[in-house]
């Protein structure tokens, strides 16, 4: 009885498994980035100034785009839901940029003509600033005795009090004169319909700038996750499942780490001889073999590595010693390390990485190691990721195993991580070892 209901359980893992997979190849097809992203390239995607002006040349009758009223049309159509312009006044109707009602105000996107003035407030990064719906409602209302501030943000949030209360006043600003409307979302959707309106460059710059709206809000990861939480909600079953499932995964990613490094240990075994590299097997400092990583986790990070002891470096404290070091804190990365034998700061070891790295030690350490590459940092003489940056960053191309992201997720189809790790010890042979004097 008890095999037929581990069998059925089997089951239910597997076919929500396979949804859920399903879902996410479909989803990371049908919202794929560009290969090449001039707003990546330019950097504008966080710049709200440059957003906004790309956004209201689409709206602008007399845009760049040069397809007239369509995207002002089905914007006041689909996502403000106004369907009273007719063509004639959309063609007559204006799209103005950070547009000035006084000294200190200026609006971030306009429509107007004769009869309509609807304020467009754009945030990405940007903050609430005090009284700003407030007084953008009541210049408006000047105009438009409908009028609405538009609030256009990542997610479609609401704006703060903050924003709504008069300046100098107790007058609030109700939620009804406002129009929240989301770039993931709202912004997103209607542009991914005008996909097939129009072609050409305008076709290629549209989904650019659908690009970055996915960066600016992590759209893909938004909506694969709602409909993954949809698919766990179909049944009690499938709920079930995905519970014992979140009790292994960390289990499967630690597994996953392990695997990596002993892939780097078979690898390095081919350099040992010509670095004069020996593994450190005595004390296991911080080794990826302890079962501490189980915990890797549920805490900052256990520090998983693999050590290498430079054989002919001898300092006049002959309990330092230098390694070649590769570690996971929770990017991969590889470097030159002090140690000292002796230091008495962990019950767990018998000695203790050095606090900090002092002139006497560089001075010493420069017989064996390139001074051109020292750079010391708490323990470390000099490091570099796998895709050789020597700066601290965390870049999309180097494995990050507490976030998983694509580039460590990768690495559990193991030609992919054989090839992958080949590749990395080539790079930190050229990067770090042939420093080694």
């Amino acid at each position: 009885m008890c095999a037929d209901n581990e069998k059925t359980q089997m089951v239910q893992y597997h076919s929500l498994l396979s949804k859920i997979c399903n879902y996410n190849n479909e989803g990371s097809l049908r919202i794929k980035k560009a290969d090449y992203n001039v707003f990546d390239v330019l950097g504008v995607s966080r710049k709200e100034v440059i957003m906004c002006r790309f956004f209201a040349d689409l709206l602008n009758p007399d845009g760049a785009h040069g397809y007239g009223i369509l995207f002002l049309k089905t914007f006041l159509e689909e996502v403000l839901k106004i369907k009273e312009f007719n063509d004639g006044l959309l063609t007559h109707t204006s799209v103005l940029t950070e547009y000035v009602i006084d000294d200190a105000r200026r609006i971030d996107i306009v429509i107007c003509n004769k009869d309509n003035f609807i304020p467009i407030e754009v945030k990405i990064c940007a903050e609430d600033q005090k009284s700003q719906c407030y007084d953008y409602y009541e210049f408006a209302s000047l105009y438009d005795n409908n009028a609405k501030v538009v609030y256009l943000t990542c997610y479609g949030k609401e704006p703060s009090v903050f924003s709504r209360k008069q300046t100098n006043g107790n007058l609030i600003l109700s939620l009804d004169k406002i129009k929240c409307i989301s770039w993931s979302d709202d912004i997103f959707e209607w542009l991914s319909r005008r996909i097939k309106d129009v072609n050409g460059q305008m076709k290629e710059m549209l989904m650019q700038y659908m690009d970055a709206i996915i960066d600016i809000t992590n759209g893909v990861s938004a909506k694969i996750m709602n409909k993954n939480v949809e698919l766990l909600s179909e049944s009690v079953d499938y709920f079930q499942a995905g519970l014992q499932i979140e009790k292994v995964m960390k289990y499967a990613k630690v597994r996953l780490i392990q695997n990596v490094f002993r892939d780097f240990e078979k690898e390095m075994s081919f350099l040992t001889e010509k670095y004069n590299l020996m593994p450190e097997k005595e004390i296991c400092y911080y080794s990826y073999e302890e079962s501490e990583n189980q915990r890797f986790y549920d805490c900052y990070s256990t520090y998983p590595g693999l050590n290498y002891v430079i054989k002919n470096a001898h300092f006049n404290n002959t309990d330092l010693q230098m390694w070649f070091r590769i570690e996971v804190e929770h990017n991969l990365f590889a470097g030159f390390v002090m140690y000292d034998k002796k230091a008495d700061k962990d019950a767990r070891y018998e000695g203790y990485q050095v606090e900090k790295i002092d002139d006497e030690m560089i001075r010493e350490a420069s017989k064996y190691l390139s001074k051109e590459i020292i750079s010391p940092d708490d323990w470390w003489l000099a490091f570099c990721y796998p895709n050789g940056k020597h700066e601290v960053g965390d870049y999309e191309d180097v494995p990050n195993f507490k976030n998983m992201n694509a580039s460590a997720i990768k690495l559990v189809d193991d030609a992919e991580r054989k090839l992958y790790v080949k590749k990395a010890v080539k790079l930190f042979e050229r990067e770090l070892l042939q420093y080694l004097l």
